[in-house]
């Protein structure tokens, strides 16, 4: 007959021979990576026709755009895209796609004196989304990007409404490969031509959209 001490012992190592042999079945969740969305209009695209004039690049030129409701797919599956990384959860933001900046990454005010042109200035690049969201390789992003109006100054002021073409819907889809590191960075780089998404229809224009992926970066 085994002794009180001897017993103990045997418990204690049946105990660790039965909690060593377990497993949860859980696995570690892994941290997530950050997307990441930027919008520019594309450089060559710097004109208009309206009315039998032609647009110059002007400091006070709006083409506002709303832009929201972004979603990342990997397959049915997606994650929802935010305007940054606060608790806010803020799903949308506008900016106008035809503000510039000086080379020097000055935004251009309307106070400034100098001469807006291609050769001293470009077009501004603005961070559309920029959430968490699970690692992984996924396979399109979707957004809605909309817009109600254009205003252009030189050689004279034009206010023209903007709609989407009929029988167009609101969310725009690019299929193109994302992959998502734990714990970094990835930079989606699309690029807009935002005169030449635009035909005039009577006494607005239709807004065609004309935008492409340019690049995923791995920050």
């Amino acid at each position: 007959m085994l002794k009180r001490p001897t017993c103990l012992v045997v418990k204690c190592l049946a105990i660790a021979i039965v909690l060593n042999g377990c497993q949860t079945g859980v696995e570690p969740s892994p941290d997530p990576g950050i997307l990441r969305v930027t919008l520019k209009a594309n450089e060559a695209d710097t004109t208009i026709i309206i009315q039998s004039d032609t647009s110059r690049l002007s400091r006070w030129d709006e083409f506002n755009l709303a832009v929201s409701q972004g979603r990342l797919y990997r397959g049915s599956n997606y994650a929802l895209l935010y305007v940054n990384r606060s608790i806010d959860r803020i799903a949308g933001s506008t900016v106008n796609i035809l503000h510039r900046e000086w080379l020097n990454g000055v935004p251009t005010k309307h106070t400034d004196v100098m001469e807006i042109n291609t050769k001293n200035s470009r077009y501004m690049t603005y961070v559309v989304f920029e959430s968490f969201v699970p690692p992984g390789t996924y396979d399109s992003l979707t957004f809605t990007l909309m817009a109600s109006e254009i205003l252009i100054f030189i050689p004279k002021v034009y206010q023209n409404p903007v709609q989407l073409p009929p029988g167009t819907r609101p969310p725009m889809q690019f299929t193109t490969s994302i992959k998502v590191n734990e714990g970094r960075v990835t930079q989606v780089n699309l690029e807009i031509l935002p005169f030449r998404s635009l035909t005039r229809y009577r006494d607005s224009y239709l807004f065609d959209r004309k935008v492409n992926v340019v690049g995923v970066d791995n920050l």
